[in-house]
């Protein structure tokens, strides 16, 4: 059976688009809110220390994907919003489909990854630049030798203010995953050789979004954990990773603020 099942579904139109879910929700009475120009979207639980700050924070519940799981930045009066995701590439491009529609203009992700390379260690911050779509997600919209790649000015303008705020980060390509547990020792030789600097889930399916609606998306990845020479026995840090992940939302929420 091919993937998608249709044939060549992405350059089909579709019959239920965003605008008809929102019109929807609309003739029941539901209004969005303050809408952001940005937007960044993290998989790491920020809504439970963004919702333990008022002052800084202010929830727009109509515009998450649950109560309190969207925030805007009050110091950017509104102009951008945080979205508190879970992981995987279908719910992020669900979200991100919907906020486009109602006016964002660009996203940025952050979150972390699995490393591959024998020079990273947990704590070191990728920029990515282009994804190996092993997500069924991108192939809705994509065809499947179509590159999913980032908005190449945003990327280059959130690098340098990553350099501008003193990380150290490399670039590169990520793969984009539905199953990170199924991740063998086989494919992480291929990757190693093939360059791949990190393994998470969601990238290529935002690129691939981006790129069809011509909506710049970016993203960047904190390296949790990096296997061993045989591609086994990996080397996981979750403590580092946090607080540079930290560190990477502040620098995030600046670079989209100005």
């Amino acid at each position: 059976m091919p993937f998608p099942s249709l044939p060549d579904k992405h350059g089909l139109p579709s019959a239920y688009p965003p605008a008809a879910f929102l019109d929807a929700l609309r003739a029941g009475g539901w209004e969005p809110g303050p809408v952001p120009e940005s937007v960044v979207f993290t998989y790491a639980r920020f809504e439970l220390y963004l919702a333990a700050h008022p002052e800084m924070y202010t929830p727009n519940h109509m515009l998450g994907t649950g109560p309190g799981r969207f925030f805007l930045v009050n110091a950017t009066d509104g102009r951008v919003g945080v979205n508190c995701l879970g992981i995987g590439a279908p719910a992020a491009v669900a979200q991100l489909e919907v906020q486009a529609e109602l006016g964002v203009q660009r996203c940025v992700s952050i979150g972390t990854a699995g490393g591959f390379q024998a020079d990273q260690e947990p704590g070191d911050v990728v920029l990515l630049t282009s994804a190996v779509r092993d997500e069924g997600t991108s192939y809705h919209y994509l065809p499947a030798g179509v590159p999913a790649v980032p908005d190449m000015a945003l990327t280059g303008r959130f690098g340098a203010a990553l350099d501008a705020s003193g990380f150290t980060r490399t670039v590169g390509a990520t793969v984009t995953t539905d199953a990170p547990y199924r991740t063998t020792p086989e494919e992480i030789g291929i990757h190693r050789a093939n360059g791949v600097r990190a393994q998470e889930m969601e990238a290529a399916a935002l690129f691939a979004l981006g790129q069809v609606r011509e909506l710049p998306v970016a993203a960047a990845v904190v390296i949790d954990a990096v296997p061993g020479p045989a591609g086994t026995a990996f080397r996981i840090d979750h403590q580092r990773a946090g607080e540079v992940l930290r560190g990477l939302f502040a620098a995030t929420i600046a670079f989209l603020a100005r």
